[in-house]
């Protein structure tokens, strides 16, 4: 049984007796499965170009960046998302941090639409409520909207500091999830550019009306995350959990945040940072990290050079979830965390400057 859901309220919505008390007696969706099957593979955009990896770690198909989208002898990999049949792409296009694109492969990898003209995009989504494609552009400190078939880099809209909730300076990944038919975006945000200060934080919203997001929660909900990367939501041992690249949360490494986000509409509840252990250890600059319903953790590590070198020492690595962690009162803010052991294992290595990997299945590829 959820601990968190007291016994009388447990056998109300068992029953069928109305909705349980209000909070955390939220019963979560039921969980999906989502494994690594023969059919899906990890998508790895990195300074090259982009990668799909097999379950053994070899590569199944590549393509530079110029053969992906055309001319882009500087560019380099930063979001990637599943479009149906096809693969949304953001990279930057005049070297690390400066200028970028976005781009939508089909089903064959073939080159769909490119737009040029963002500040320094870290992802892109498709917003289904009107087809448009949503960008955190970390140069801009704004989320924008353009449309869906790539035909302008012209806003549609755009969330930015003119909206009152909005304090979402350097927004560095999206992702984009529903919940009992609304649709939700979390935003991870790099914060202030300060390296010996914390001032990152992930925010939730609802985009269910296009044109008119709200702000769900922000977590953690007081203090600040130190350089938090692609926040994503994972289902795991029955829960729905937050899951995050908390890149510089120690002097000494990076760390996996994790929370329970059973109810998307309240806060997350911390639960841990997993601080790797072993040969592998420490994370140089930990940017992406998927988690599958087995408890196999696959982690992208950027290497040296906080996320901007070219250095040839890019690397995924494998880990199993510990399981058994729940909340216990921590808020996840910089300093009060929960440190919780792992030892990653080496998957794939000699990667350039890697931003994320995480599981899709490539219909034609």
């Amino acid at each position: 049984m959820d601990q968190h859901v007291p016994v009388a309220a447990w056998l109300a919505a068992a029953l069928g007796l109305g909705c349980a008390e209000p909070g955390r007696t939220h019963r979560p969706d039921p969980e999906p499965t989502f494994l690594w099957d023969a059919d899906k593979v990890l998508v790895v955009p990195d300074g090259d170009g982009l990668t799909f990896l097999a379950a053994d770690g070899t590569t199944t198909w590549e393509r530079t960046w110029t053969e992906a989208v055309g001319d882009c002898d500087d560019c380099g990999g930063e979001g990637a998302s599943d479009d149906g049949d096809g693969l949304l792409l953001s990279f930057t296009t005049k070297g690390a941090t400066s200028g970028g694109a976005v781009a939508r492969l089909d089903a064959a990898g073939e080159l769909v639409w490119r737009v040029d003209g963002f500040q320094f995009p870290h992802d892109a989504e498709r917003d289904p409520a009107d087809g448009t494609v949503l960008v955190p552009e970390v140069g801009g400190s704004e989320v924008t909207w353009i449309a869906g078939d790539g035909s302008s880099v012209d806003p549609v809209r755009q969330l930015d500091h003119e909206n009152p909730a909005w304090e979402g300076d350097l927004p560095n990944g999206a992702e984009r999830f529903d919940h009992e038919g609304r649709s939700y975006l979390l935003l991870s945000h790099r914060g202030l550019p300060i390296p010996t200060r914390a001032g990152g934080f992930v925010t939730c919203w609802d985009l269910t009306v296009p044109g008119e997001p709200t702000l769900v929660w922000r977590y953690p909900e007081e203090g600040a995350l130190h350089t938090p990367h692609g926040a994503v939501v994972r289902w795991f041992d029955g829960h729905r959990w937050l899951v995050y690249a908390h890149t510089e949360a120690t002097l000494d490494t990076g760390t996996v945040g994790l929370a329970w986000l059973d109810d998307p509409t309240l806060a997350p509840e911390y639960v841990a940072d997993l601080v790797p252990t072993g040969p592998t250890a420490p994370f140089e600059f930990l940017r992406g990290v998927e988690l599958t319903t087995d408890g196999n953790l696959w982690l992208t590590d950027s290497g040296t050079g906080n996320g901007v070198s070219l250095v040839r020492d890019g690397r995924v690595l494998r880990a199993t979830m510990p399981q058994g962690l729940s909340p216990g009162g921590a808020s996840g803010s910089v300093p009060d965390l929960v440190s919780v052991s792992f030892a990653p294992e080496p998957f794939a290595d000699d990667l350039v400057n890697p931003f994320e990997g995480w599981l899709w299945t490539a219909p034609g590829l």
